[in-house]
């Protein structure tokens, strides 16, 4: 009888003990809401100074996945780029593009991002300037791919960005020895001489990443047999990052930080589906988000491919015995009348890169394109638009072709 009456009190003070924790987690709550409601009221400022590139790197170290998902783009033909595409089939998220992740932990940013959210907004007469349909796993990667077929070269202008401005279309190049700027549609003259003369306005002193790499006609993709040249309805875009200019991005990243040490921000999001209209502002949105939280940025290349309406584009040379793609630079100014005060910058960059590649690799490089569009070129010194290729290149010529402008940006970027 006696023990039946201890296991009896036992279980009531278990009962008692459990509904006490419980009580004292709710006020735990309940205080916690009130002290923060308290200091965000109150605009108490808690911290003054966060070093960005400290709290980063703890970041890393506790959570690793946080490395993979920002520098998105780690993707291969390797068994951990398969494994990723079995992760993906099991738990509906893909590490090339950061917000499945948190599309498939959180109903909330599933319903922003698959415009639920964007439509109620809408509704409610609240207008969003960047809103992309991130959430792939509601697509069929064949489905979208077709409706990527045939679209235009990645230096078509943006209608978005075209205006009552006039159009200035002038004849022939500007040349200096190995530096050659053709296409030149602005009212601009430079003098290459004096702008080689001039030391470039980066350095490598400061702590953290160095480069960007991002792409904003991200599906851009290539031909996979030489036998496709003559064939029509052949899709020159992809979703597949392995077959894009997200993998061609990747291995210059790679190049970058394994042979040079160079800390790289690989960034993978999409941003021209589903067409390229409106890409320029999305991924206007995704560089100025990663430089203001990485100041340590020097160099902004936004990797292209590119292409001819109607035909595919080859542009090829054998370097030390290999197929590699012509690498063309395209430098923004403000002539289209958008603020682009430092475009000269940008173009003194890319001179100093086609001088580079044309004297140790001759024929390496296309004719540099000086644009009136600015291409979102006027967020950092630095910056340029690389088109690696064109829709008639095989990948493997578009990579072999990174390795050389890693040499150049290393180069330039240390000198």
């Amino acid at each position: 009888m006696r023990k039946i009456d201890m296991k009896k009190n036992k279980y009531i003070f278990n009962i008692k003990k459990s509904l006490i924790i419980f009580v004292l987690a709710i006020i735990s709550v309940k205080i916690g809401i009130m002290g923060g409601n308290l200091i965000f009221n109150s605009n108490m400022q808690v911290v003054e100074i966060v070093d960005i590139e400290v709290y980063r790197m703890a970041l890393k170290n506790s959570l690793p996945l946080i490395d993979t998902i920002y520098n998105s783009g780690n993707i291969s033909y390797s068994f951990s780029g398969q494994l990723h595409g079995f992760m993906k089939k099991i738990f509906h998220f893909d590490l090339a593009y950061p917000i499945t992740v948190i599309n498939a932990q959180s109903p909330l940013f599933y319903n922003y991002y698959s415009n639920s959210y964007s439509i109620n907004l809408n509704n409610r007469g609240i207008k969003e300037p960047y809103f992309y349909i991130a959430d792939l796993d509601t697509i069929e990667s064949t489905d979208l791919d077709t409706k990527l077929i045939n679209m235009e070269s990645s230096i078509t202008y943006n209608p978005e960005e075209e205006d009552n401005y006039r159009f200035h279309s002038h004849d022939g190049e500007i040349s200096l020895n190995e530096i050659i700027i053709n296409n030149n549609e602005t009212n601009y003259r430079v003098n290459i001489e004096e702008l080689m003369k001039e030391p470039l306005k980066i350095s490598s002193d400061k702590k953290g990443p160095q480069v960007l790499i991002y792409h904003t006609h991200t599906t851009e993709s290539f031909i996979k047999d030489l036998s496709q040249l003559g064939q029509s309805g052949i899709p020159n875009r992809t979703t597949d990052a392995r077959n894009n200019v997200v993998r061609v991005g990747e291995e210059l990243a790679q190049i970058l930080r394994k042979k040079y040490s160079i800390e790289v921000i690989h960034n993978a999001t999409i941003h021209n589906y589903p067409s390229d209209t409106g890409a320029y502002g999305r991924s206007l949105n995704t560089a100025s988000n990663i430089l203001k939280s990485y100041p340590s940025i020097q160099i902004v290349l936004d990797i292209h491919r590119d292409g001819i309406h109607n035909d595919k584009l080859r542009v090829v040379n054998e370097i030390n015995g290999k197929q590699a793609a012509k690498i063309m630079f395209v430098v923004g100014t403000d002539d289209s009348g958008l603020i682009h005060p430092e475009w000269r910058e940008n173009l003194k960059f890319a001179i100093k890169l086609q001088d580079k590649l044309n004297k140790r690799y001759p024929g390496i490089t296309r004719p540099i394109y000086l644009s009136r569009h600015r291409y979102n070129q006027h967020l950092s010194n630095g910056s340029i638009l690389v088109e690696i290729g064109g829709d008639g290149n095989l990948l493997s010529e578009c990579l072999e072709s990174t390795k050389y402008l890693a040499e150049v940006i290393n180069e330039l970027l240390n000198q």
